[in-house]
């Protein structure tokens, strides 16, 4: 009667069952934060979506620093505008700067975006969690 046990416990161990109450049950706390600053162009613009573009606006270029903070203003990640690429959407078209912010924190319900010496746009947390982008639109 006892070999059967312990045949079933070995079993259960090499599944994982019997060590698995070590394991932690939380779900990571930090996530990839992904946007773009769209700086609008003339809608008569002919560029292909794709092609290389350069902002009309002095503080939205490659490189300009984004920030991102919890509504206490408490800095959860930093990260840098990527190259201007030009873009169609329903709003128009317009020269798109991507960003990428690594490891942003949870535990708020909305995060505020900086991008150069522009005031911040503020962001549902849930939704950027989620993997929405966070879009920033600047007029030209």
């Amino acid at each position: 009667m006892l070999a059967p046990l312990a045949v079933a416990a070995l079993s259960l161990a090499g599944c994982g069952w019997l060590g698995a109450s070590g394991a932690s049950h939380t779900k990571p706390d930090a996530f990839l934060l992904r946007g773009h600053v769209a700086v609008t162009v003339p809608r008569t613009d002919p560029r292909p979506d794709g092609a290389a573009c350069a902002s009309t606006v002095p503080d939205i270029v490659a490189g300009s620093p984004v920030r991102v903070t919890a509504p206490s203003g408490k800095v959860l990640g930093t990260g840098a505008l990527g190259d201007g690429v030009f873009a169609h959407s329903a709003a128009g078209p317009s020269c798109d700067f991507p960003f990428q912010i690594p490891r942003v924190t949870g535990g708020v319900p909305s995060y505020d975006i900086t991008v150069g010496s522009r005031p911040p746009q503020r962001f549902d947390a849930k939704e950027l969690r989620e993997n929405a982008a966070a879009i920033i639109t600047v007029n030209a």
